[in-house]
């Protein structure tokens, strides 16, 4: 085999290592790769959750007491984390909140908005805004109740397996009374084992 010929093999190779392949996977069958918080585990419990309010009934609750009327609720900044992981439980109640305003459920203010807002209007309560053309305080819609919750784990290693158990609860509070008017929690526990090399 000439120089040239190897050299073209090898350039072959690295070409052929070089190349990146993509495909879709579909979440409704994405499993989990090990123990660890996963995509998959964002949906089980976001699908778990609004399926328990929707179910509730709370809702329907208020809006006879308020001719018809939807409650108006605020997400706290994201669910307590007290796992081992890195975890951004605000996707958690991002992906209920889309779901009950989909569904026509609940209002939601926007938290992230209102500090946006309360920095605007203190900006146009200076000499830098024309009075007759800024925004009027004292126009916010209250929010009514508060989603909130928390996300735990327990994780056990034995030999190459580890176990982790998670917990989710999450709760809707009144925010004039503190009375917690819906509740529940979502828990499962996954196994993984690591495989063992030999040379």
């Amino acid at each position: 085999m000439t120089r040239l010929s190897v050299a073209l093999l090898c350039v072959l190779f690295l070409a052929g290592c070089a190349q990146e392949y993509t495909k879709e996977i579909d979440l409704s069958t994405d499993t989990a790769e090990d123990a660890d918080y996963t995509s998959s585990d964002l949906l089980l419990i976001s699908d778990e959750m609004i399926t328990s309010i929707m179910t509730n009934g709370f809702h329907h609750q208020y809006a006879a007491a308020h001719n018809g009327q939807r409650p108006v609720m605020i997400l706290a900044r994201a669910l307590e984390n007290n796992t081992d992981e890195h975890i951004d439980t605000r996707m958690i109640l991002d992906k209920i909140r889309t779901a009950l305003i989909k569904d026509g459920v609940a209002q939601f203010v926007d938290d992230k908005a209102f500090d946006q807002a309360l920095d605007q209007l203190n900006m146009q309560a200076t000499d830098l805004y024309d009075d007759t053309k800024a925004a009027k305080l004292g126009r916010f819609v209250g929010a009514h109740y508060i989603m909130r919750g928390s996300i735990g784990n327990i994780r056990k290693m034995d030999g190459r397996e580890t176990r982790n158990y998670f917990l989710i609860t999450m709760t809707i509070v009144d925010i004039e009374t503190l009375l917690i008017t819906w509740i529940d929690e979502v828990e499962y526990k996954r196994a993984s084992t690591k495989g063992s090399v030999r040379w």
